[in-house]
């Protein structure tokens, strides 16, 4: 492999820039997101209907920003000695810092612009707390409400400014992730749901009677990618599972829920067969239609104040991240960003090729085949194992995988058992039985490769759950793995 191509390669995981979080300013004439750009995150904004992006500043940490109705931007940036809160004039470009930290992060400002909620660990535990626009003393709403290894939640006001919805977890019980309400002096302090455990930061109705959120009960298999829409009225203790099948999936930190305007629809991310698109969930009836249509990865929208555009972050296999915006009544959406064009090299798609397991089942993959590939040549080959047990590889960015491949690697991404966008049934499949049979799984994609006359060896790799699935297989099958990798794993 030559220098130039080596620094290519190289630059697929380490330059690439990457969108997130977007939010519209009040008059939706601007976006403003976070964006690496490979020096870190940045807070930048780009007009709504194309044009250059602008740097507005260096200093932000990925966390939930925010612009208020003053024309502020409200984002967490980088000190010292960890995170505090900030605002941001977008025209003179002077910040003003909010919050003296350490662990501040995820500012909400009050429908009024007067206030500022958001999560502090500077008690403890990740806390709400407010502060006021203009500066000033912090107070703190919320005593012991999530451990500081929870850092992912954004408290949300009411629309009237009277309450800021919360999740919290304070009970310490397992799936416990329960929804709550503060007042925004912290003197009232209300429970609205018990055993869920939520995945999403709860978004209020309109006529703020009521919230929606997704989730899972704490009584049935967690699945993941895979969940529920659920609406909980603030005079009803009963909440109302919208979506009863799955399909629902949500972003990683607890973005992902949406009203419509006119409060009759919700608006969220739906996953299925490894690609997730935006969809539009009716409440008469919980259907679910899909606003895009498209195979890869919408993994983050926000809607203008108006609701007649939306802003997605999108990606497929061959294009990482971009911010593009989509009219509400439906089209192709229109790219901000041009990420890809730091892409210097021709990556291919992997190839969708699903293997038989030892038990019959088909489980569905990724093959991802190294450049300038040729049947008549032998080569080392990983089965990759993804994340989170329920979670899924998908059919998005993943420049680990190219990056392997452009170095001479087949690798054979596994949607094991389990896996989510795959129906219930299958994502059934794990329960009970961590380590089981998505080991045999693993094993048999192990077996798979094998039996290509192009692969000479075989390795398995895998981050977090996919760290401990890698241990297991190899102790199961030692005679099936040449290597292993297991990448922040739960074992030393």
């Amino acid at each position: 492999m030559t220098a130039s191509r080596d620094d290519a390669t190289r630059a697929l995981i380490a330059d690439i820039p990457t969108p997130a979080m977007p939010v519209w300013s009040p008059d939706a004439a601007r976006l403003a997101y976070l964006w690496d750009d490979g020096a870190g995150w940045g807070l930048w904004s780009v007009a709504s209907t194309g044009g250059e992006p602008r740097r507005l500043a260096g200093d932000a940490a990925l966390a939930q920003i925010a612009w208020s109705v003053s024309g502020d931007l409200l984002y967490t940036r980088r000190v010292t000695d960890g995170t505090a809160i900030a605002a941001l004039d977008p025209a003179s470009g002077a910040v003003r810092q909010l919050t003296t930290g350490p662990r501040d992060r995820a500012p909400q400002p009050s429908p009024d612009g007067g206030t500022v909620a958001f999560l502090s660990g500077r008690a403890g535990h990740w806390d709400v707390w407010s502060v006021p626009s203009n500066g000033g003393a912090a107070t703190q709403l919320t005593e012991r409400t999530n451990p500081l290894d929870e850092p992912r939640w954004t408290p949300r006001w009411s629309p009237n400014g009277r309450w800021l919805a919360y999740v919290s977890s304070r009970s310490g019980a397992r799936n416990n992730d329960d929804l709550w309400l503060v007042s925004s002096d912290g003197r009232e302090q209300r429970q609205l749901s018990t055993g869920l455990l939520l995945d999403t930061d709860p978004v209020w109705s309109p006529d703020g009677q009521t919230l929606a959120v997704v989730a899972n009960t704490a009584v049935e298999h967690w699945y993941g990618d895979d969940a529920d829409l659920w609406l909980v009225a603030l005079h009803d203790v009963r909440p109302r599972r919208l979506s009863a099948h799955g399909g629902v999936t949500h972003r990683r930190d607890g973005g992902g829920v949406t009203w419509a305007p006119d409060g009759e629809s919700v608006y969220v991310l739906t996953h299925a067969n490894g690609d997730t698109n935006l969809a539009n969930v009716r409440l008469a009836d919980g259907l679910l239609t899909r606003v895009t249509n498209q195979h890869g990865v919408v993994s983050d929208f926000a809607f203008a104040p108006s609701g007649e555009r939306c802003a997605l972050i999108v990606a497929t296999q061959t294009a990482p991240p971009e911010l593009a915006v989509l009219a509400s009544e439906g089209g192709l959406p229109v790219p901000l960003t041009a990420a890809g064009v730091r892409v210097e090299l021709p990556l291919s798609a992997p190839v969708r090729r699903p293997f038989r397991s030892f038990d019959g089942i088909y489980c569905d993959a990724y093959l991802y085949l190294p450049a300038g590939f040729s049947a008549s040549q032998r080569y080392p080959a990983l089965v990759q194992v993804h994340g989170g047990g329920t979670n899924s590889h998908g059919n998005g960015w993943h420049p680990v995988e190219q990056y392997l491949a452009q170095r001479g690697f087949v690798v054979f991404a596994v949607e094991y058992r389990g896996s989510s966008g795959y129906g219930r049934a299958f994502a059934g499949l794990s329960y009970a039985d961590w380590g089981g049979g998505q080991t045999e799984d693993a094993i048999a994609a192990a077996a798979f490769l094998r039996a290509r006359s192009y692969v000479a060896a075989v390795g398995i790799y895998g981050g977090s759950y996919g760290g401990y699935l890698s241990l297991h297989a190899i102790v199961a099958a030692p005679h099936a793995f040449a290597a292993a990798a297991d990448l922040y794993g739960i074992t030393n």
